[in-house]
């Protein structure tokens, strides 16, 4: 690959180019591959712009690796900072305040289904070997909402691309099975729209899935599910809070390094782009937004894909082949959990 322009022309004039120009290059590459992805995921919902961005980036890479240079082109930081402005111009997209609207019942829904999904997850994963950090990555993604918690996580456990793109596979492969395969499942269960809802919401990753799986069955049952789905994503906040705390006992390593004090663990469980994900969410539930919301919803979507971008184009072959078929059997493990718990409640409650 020639050299870009502008690091010829700084290399003539012997001055050292800013660290955000030496981004430029990789940056417009993984926009490109992130335009591509968008026009794939409107032809394609059902798949999504996510997955089809991290797929494009992993071709890339493993067919043109030899001749791209990656680390010249700052694609790991890119993926880095990309991850974090994605997560908090989403969350100008998000009122805080319809947290209240869903009531009491569903938040014990959820309660229910992130303890056994992340339970699911870490101790089942644990003792099939499953690296820790995989763990992490798939009990937070089929739990909360696919690839966002994952984003949201992926910095705090300072998780490789690889273990990222490898985990957002997993939760889109079965995101996407959800799609087709629980409204036929409510049908035959006999479950009511609100039934339906709760379950969908507290079961199916993505916000779209949600939202189709949810209005495939009925107008009510959609309304119920995204309500609840919107519920489930303010979770992202406390849980990587307590992933944060939490990091000396998941980290097999921590162990031998110097214990560090709790308060510091907190400080670095509150990293700034989480900080600033609350504050955009409260200026989009102050109103201070006003017609420009789905706009910035819009881009946040497109920094998030971009993310996903350069993530796809720092995995390699030899990592999905390394991880085995463990954490796809992991997934399968930890989203039957959640589908299960969500329906054995209803029942308990006699509610569907």
């Amino acid at each position: 690959m020639t050299v870009p322009p502008t690091a010829t022309a700084a290399a003539r004039s012997g001055r050292e180019l800013p660290g955000w120009a030496k981004m430029l290059p990789g940056l417009a590459l993984c926009a490109a591959i992130a335009g591509v992805a968008l026009l794939a995921g409107r032809a394609m919902p059902l798949v999504g712009a996510p997955l089809f961005a991290i797929a494009i980036g992993v071709v890339i890479a493993n067919t043109m690796g030899s001749t791209l240079p990656l680390k010249a082109l700052k694609i790991g930081d890119i993926s880095k900072l990309a991850l974090k402005c994605g997560i908090v111009v989403l969350g100008a997209s998000l009122n805080l305040a319809d947290i209240a609207s869903t009531g009491g019942n569903s938040l014990l829904f959820l309660g229910l289904t992130v303890l056994l999904g992340l339970g699911t997850a870490l101790l089942l994963g644990r003792s099939m070997g499953i690296d820790w950090r995989i763990r992490c990555l798939i009990g937070m993604g089929t739990t909360i909402c696919g690839g966002s918690a994952i984003a949201a996580l992926a910095p705090v456990i300072r998780a490789k691309a690889e273990e990222i793109a490898y985990a957002v596979t997993v939760v889109f492969f079965f995101n996407m099975i959800a799609v087709f395969l629980f409204p036929p499942l409510g049908h035959m269960l006999m479950l009511s729209d609100n039934g339906f809802g709760i379950w969908t919401g507290t079961a199916v990753n993505d916000t779209s899935a949600v939202v189709a799986a949810g209005f495939a069955f009925s107008n009510e049952a959609g309304t119920v599910a995204t309500i609840v789905k919107l519920t489930r994503t303010t979770l992202i906040i406390p849980l990587v809070i307590g992933f944060g705390l939490a990091l000396p006992w998941l980290d097999p390593e921590a162990a031998s390094k110097p214990d560090v004090p709790l308060a510091r663990r907190v400080y670095d469980a509150f990293p700034v782009f989480i900080v600033l994900f609350v504050l955009a969410s409260a200026i989009q539930t102050l109103g201070l937004l006003g017609s420009h919301a789905a706009d910035i919803q819009l881009m946040g979507r497109w920094v998030m894909v971009i993310a996903l971008a350069a993530v796809g184009l720092q995995g390699h072959w030899r990592a999905f082949v390394g991880a085995g078929t463990g954490p796809l059997v992991l997934g399968a493990a930890t989203w039957a959990a959640v589908a299960c718990g969500s329906l054995a409640m209803q029942a308990a409650t006699k509610q569907w």
